[in-house]
């Protein structure tokens, strides 16, 4: 009996001194299962035959020792016990195998959310999940650079078609309404040239008025065709440049658009074409399309635009002291994208700053080429 007892005391200090032992054990089982690169199939496989064989040669040690009255107790307690440690072991395991792919879900879910520059995070410890992560994130810069590519033919093809309606309506529909303005004014001088006797006074009378009320309104559809194809693609913008198109888009929206605006330049030289076309267009474009928006949704009449040029970059800034709106109510629409990716396209940034009652600020950064 007190060899019993003494046998059972020195299994309880053996089982107290293996939590140690059982971590270490853990630990370089890890670094091994690290440095083999297995899969993870591989790895089930090789833990749970590890832990058969383990279960195995306790149970046969167990068996091999008559403990009498107590076998029953002990062989019921090492099976409970080896079926908690393999299932413990595989959940640890499956968990730490798997996390690299619950990160790859939240990624997927973000991009689906419209974060498409969020990337997956690519891991060492599994070959097969890294691969896949990385060609996820492979698939991603992908459809990103066609996407970009895409926009660029879109806006490009955007811009060559406005150059061409505002060239048609300046050099065709223009010179037709011009041709007819000069015929209504030939038309009126044979009316006059006309002899009292041969109309009637009341008769010439509403052909002048008609005549009148007919040169009027082609003078006012010209001008309108006029103003119209400028707005498509000014052609001060062409010939003498970025600032002078500034100066107009000024002007024009201080007329059509009631607005009192601010234009401030520095670093700019007056020359016919500080930048590259692809960036003075680009710049026009978003000062266009952000003047457009504080007159439709600040209610106001007041803005400020700001250019700067140092060595590296430049820098354009609208801001109005609108009404301005809370961050969780900015809304994405076709011109919002479009000055994005004007930006974009020339590795900028753009950036739209605003507050409920402060106004907005649009920012716009471009690297100069080197």
């Amino acid at each position: 009996m007190l060899h019993f007892i003494m046998k059972v005391r020195s299994q309880q200090m053996i089982g107290k001194k293996a939590h140690p032992e059982v971590n270490r054990v853990v630990r370089l089982f890890k670094i091994l299962l690290q440095r083999w690169h297995l899969s993870l199939f591989e790895k089930v496989i090789l833990v749970n035959t590890f832990m058969l064989l383990g279960e195995a040669l306790i149970g046969l040690w167990v068996t091999s020792h008559n403990l009498e009255a107590h076998h029953y107790l002990i062989d019921t307690s090492f099976i409970v016990m080896a079926t908690l440690i393999t299932l413990l072991t595989n959940i640890f395991l499956l968990r730490m195998s798997f996390r690299p792919l619950f990160g790859l879900l939240s990624t997927m879910r973000e991009v689906s959310a419209g974060k498409t520059q969020a990337r997956a995070q690519v891991t060492t410890s599994d070959s097969e999940i890294g691969e896949l992560a990385q060609t996820f994130n492979d698939m991603l810069d992908r459809l990103e650079a066609l996407r970009r590519e895409q926009t660029i033919h879109i806006l490009q093809a955007q811009e060559d078609e406005r150059r061409r309606l505002a060239l048609e309506l300046h050099d065709e529909t223009g010179q037709n309404l011009t041709a007819l303005l000069i015929h209504t004014e030939v038309l009126h001088q044979s009316l006059q040239l006309l002899p009292d006797s041969s109309v009637a006074k009341e008769t010439r009378r509403h052909l002048e008025a008609g005549l009148e009320q007919l040169t009027q309104l082609m003078q006012h559809t010209l001008e309108d065709i006029r103003v119209l194809a400028q707005q498509l693609r000014p052609s001060v913008l062409d010939d003498l440049g970025l600032l002078a198109a500034f100066r107009w888009l000024v002007e024009d929206s201080r007329q059509r658009l009631h607005l009192e605006i601010t234009l401030c330049v520095e670093g700019m030289e007056e020359t016919k074409h500080l930048l590259p076309a692809a960036y003075e267009t680009a710049l026009f474009r978003i000062a266009q399309e952000s003047l457009t928006n504080i007159a439709r949704h600040a209610h106001t009449q007041k803005a400020d635009i700001t250019l700067k040029r140092d060595q590296r970059q430049v820098c354009l800034q609208i801001h109005d002291d609108g009404c301005g709106y809370a961050p969780s109510q900015q809304q994405t629409g076709s011109g919002l994208i479009g000055m994005r990716e004007r930006a974009t396209q020339l590795k900028g940034t753009l950036t739209i700053q605003s507050q409920a009652g402060q106004g907005t600020t649009v920012r716009v950064r471009l690297p100069l080429p080197t």
